[in-house]
């Protein structure tokens, strides 16, 4: 095993679009023989799986009103919040398939580094999950490629967990019926769970005692490691700026929905999900940092059912709270109207 070092100019990197591109890099185009381990932190994000509807799993506008990122992976599984108190590991297979699907492999050198340093109790759970003390610190997913596959996942060291309920609690799951839901369960942090020598360490320092305990050495110098080229950077921000990027890839592709126009404006973003069955609107969802959440669900209450059309549109909206902002209407008909056209501003 070597660690993959994705630490750009030598500066960490924290950004959760870039690094969730990175795995798929490795797997699909790099494909680096052997057995690679990559290990970051990311600033607060939540990643939610490929098939989920970020509507049943996220507070979006907690997100947008607190500066949280949503990152949409390529794997199954479900919503986790990452912040800089929480640690991501990617076991990066390239040139085989043992032990694909097998959590239980690439959690035995996880669980054993933790004994070593103190935790008590700690087991896998769940086929996924990892537990100490009846509480979930860590959750694991994979993905497969074409010639190698990815297992990875997370280690909540000092994660600030009351904002990760706020931003995962589901506020309407009984009214989004398809997309996969994630699991509730209790979840810890590990570092009341360790000695008291770890009482003071930040995630950093607690990530390189980790990786030093997993590669049994003294020094980070002395592991094994490959570290990203300039032409690996190059392809990676290529993927970043052709598909992870793009909110049409993060926000847009819930599953239920088949248009998801974005529209970065003066004062913030806003975003419409919605679908249509003979030419009148079937389903409907707004968030942004530019409405309130009472504000759109009277948009969409207003707008459901509602025939496609420019003047049935304005009629409806200038009966609402925005009628007298008529720029604002015509913004939200045009959006309606032409979704491939607004997506694209900011997707």
């Amino acid at each position: 095993m070597f660690l993959i070092d994705i630490t750009p100019h030598n500066h960490n990197c924290y950004d959760p679009i870039i690094n969730q591109s990175i795995d798929n890099y490795l797997i699909n185009d790099l494909k680096l023989p052997g057995h690679g381990l990559l290990c970051y932190i990311n600033r607060p994000s939540v990643i939610i799986g490929s098939a989920q509807n970020a509507f049943s799993e996220v507070d979006l506008n907690y997100l947008e009103q607190n500066n949280v990122s949503l990152v949409r992976r390529t794997s199954s599984g479900g919503a986790v919040y990452h912040d800089q108190g929480n640690i991501i590991f990617e076991n990066i297979i390239s040139g085989n398939f043992d032990h694909c699907s097998d959590y239980n492999y690439f959690a035995e050198p996880i669980l054993t580094v933790l004994k070593e340093i103190g935790l008590q109790g700690g087991h896998v759970s769940a086929k996924s999950a990892l537990v100490a003390n009846d509480h979930k610190f860590s959750g694991m997913c994979m993905i497969k490629g074409q010639n190698g596959y990815a297992a990875g996942g997370t280690l909540m060291f000092d994660m600030n967990i009351a904002n990760a309920r706020q931003a995962l609690t589901p506020q309407k799951r009984g009214k989004v019926k398809r997309g996969v839901l994630s699991a509730d369960r209790p979840i810890a942090n590990l570092k009341p769970l360790l000695p008291d020598k770890f009482a003071q360490m930040s995630t950093e320092t607690f990530k390189n005692e980790f990786l030093l305990h997993m590669f049994h050495v003294e020094h980070m110098k002395d592991i094994p490691t490959y570290h990203l080229t300039q032409k690996d950077w190059t392809n990676i921000f290529k993927l970043v700026t052709q598909k992870y990027g793009k909110n049409v890839w993060n926000y847009g592709k819930n599953p239920g929905y088949e248009y998801y126009p974005s529209l970065q404006l003066k004062n913030g973003q806003l975003h419409v999900n919605f679908s249509t069955k003979n030419q009148q609107i079937s389903r409907i969802k707004f968030f942004g940092n530019t409405i309130t959440v009472d504000a759109a669900e009277a948009l969409e209450e207003v707008l459901l059912g509602t025939d496609l059309n420019d003047k049935t549109l304005e009629t409806l909206l200038t009966r609402t709270i925005f009628g007298s902002n008529k720029n604002f209407v015509q913004i939200i008909t045009e959006m309606l109207l032409a979704p491939e056209k607004t997506h694209q501003i900011i997707g």
